[in-house]
């Protein structure tokens, strides 16, 4: 079996910013999402005798465990007497020192096989989740993403960070005020404003006005701006009410991102604690009935239209969808579109994420287990069992108060966790995401 090379993660600890500057999330998103992140120059390759693949660069990579390397052009090389391609992609099975990374690499076929050095070098990036930048802004502050190499199934996702109406006057947010991007998914795009046709499926969906999620009215402290909504800055830490209009600590936040093709999600504060930080996410769930028509799409977002005036707790103002996996059902909902085929254009439902409880990776149920990952259902408002999350998984361990994607092997099994806030005592629990098998 070979080794799994889809579900890939990213972190503040590979050298990514995530600030307090508009741009920051569409930019890191260009990255994670699209383009990997180039590494710097392999001064030298060799294949050691299990067949792993060990590489020396000029300088400091900032890779972590179970990253995916990709390798291009590298010839051709002699392995066992048979010609063997080293470009692809490979799982980080060590980081002996800054400047080196070990890949799990090719089987050997023989007895005591000879080390083999590689005279040929290519190059190496963090390899991309797999979408491609469909749409870009002349403004350069909206983007369009979606999987490379699409199925029907998958959405368009379109993160908007205006700070302006298409008029430039009747909807006007002012640049200091809290930093979040407006978020969601589109059936189909022909441009990157294509979002006022009444005929596509949207997530979310208002029917009364299919253009609310990315409508700006209003000046000053009046404003008004987006309804489901990425913050990445605000004034306080996740579990306190804050003010859009009011100030921002400077100084990057950790985060970690994480998913494939088909789902990602991101973790990051609202402000720069290392540990009270929110999950976000979008993309296919594993549906339970057929999705030719209803689209099994979800979305973890805030999800909720103010004046930036408005003083806005995500733990208590949001009625839910805030917080996934956190402080109970209210509050740990995500988004589906309405699973109605007779009327598939409709507004969309809320699901409620089916665990043993709202505390994953605090209340340590599991403890005895080395690793204790539940799959997580999902039950809408209408009381269908929709199906499961892709990758994410409940956690029945504690691994304490997380402050960073941390990578966890549990015998071929590869995982990350990454801190969240859970409860309103300021409780942290993790979500552990499921990256594959290493073999």
């Amino acid at each position: 079996m070979a080794t799994d090379v889809d579900v890939q993660y990213f972190s503040h600890l590979n050298g990514l910013t995530l600030g307090n500057n508009w741009g920051d999330l569409i930019r890191l998103l260009d990255k994670a999402l699209v383009a990997g992140i180039e590494l710097t120059q392999i001064t030298s390759a060799s294949i050691d005798e299990q067949g792993d693949i060990h590489l020396t660069l000029y300088a400091a990579h900032n890779c972590m465990l179970f990253q995916i390397i990709e390798l291009s052009d590298f010839a051709d090389v002699s392995v066992d007497g048979v010609s063997r391609h080293i470009n692809g992609k490979y799982r980080i099975k060590g980081v002996p020192v800054n400047n080196q990374l070990i890949l799990k690499g090719i089987i050997r076929t023989v007895d005591n096989p000879p080390i083999v050095n590689i005279s040929s070098l290519g190059s190496a990036k963090l390899a991309s989740l797999g979408y491609d930048r469909v749409f870009r802004d002349t403004n350069d502050v909206k983007r369009v993403y979606r999987a490379k190499d699409p199925s029907a199934a998958h959405p368009f996702i379109r993160v908007d960070e205006s700070l302006t109406s298409p008029d430039g006057t009747s909807g006007v947010y002012t640049s200091t005020y809290a930093k979040s991007a407006m978020v969601g998914l589109i059936e189909n795009m022909t441009h990157i404003d294509d979002y006022t046709d009444t005929s596509k499926v949207q997530l979310p969906l208002s029917g009364a006005n299919v253009a609310l999620n990315f409508d700006i009215t209003g000046t000053g402290t009046g404003v008004t701006r987006g309804w489901s909504k990425w913050y990445w800055t605000r004034s306080n830490s996740v579990n306190n009410a804050a003010l859009e209009t009011a100030a921002q600590a400077a100084g990057n936040r950790a985060f970690t991102l994480i998913g494939d093709r088909d789902a990602f999600y991101f973790i990051r504060p609202s402000d720069t604690s290392t540990t009270l930080k929110m999950l976000s996410g979008c993309g296919l769930f594993d549906a339970a009935h057929k999705n030719d028509v209803v689209p099994n799409w979800f979305l973890m977002t805030t999800l909720y239209r103010a004046a930036a005036s408005a003083t806005v707790a995500l733990s208590s103002t949001v009625p839910h969808g805030g917080l996934p996996f956190a402080l109970g059902a209210a509050m740990s909902r995500c988004f589906l579109p309405r699973f109605d085929e007779a009327t598939r254009i409709s507004d969309h439902v809320y699901a409620t994420p089916q665990m043993p409880d709202f505390r994953s990776g605090n209340s340590n149920l599991y403890s005895p287990n080395n690793l204790a990952a539940l799959q997580i259902p999902l039950v809408d408002q209408q009381n269908y069992l929709r199906g499961t999350l892709k990758h994410v998984y409940y956690n029945g361990k504690n691994y304490g108060a997380l402050a960073q994607a941390t990578p966890i092997l549990s015998d071929t099994s590869m995982y990350v966790a990454d801190g969240i806030y859970i409860n309103d005592s300021g409780t942290i629990g993790s979500p552990i995401f499921y990256l594959g098998e290493i073999e």
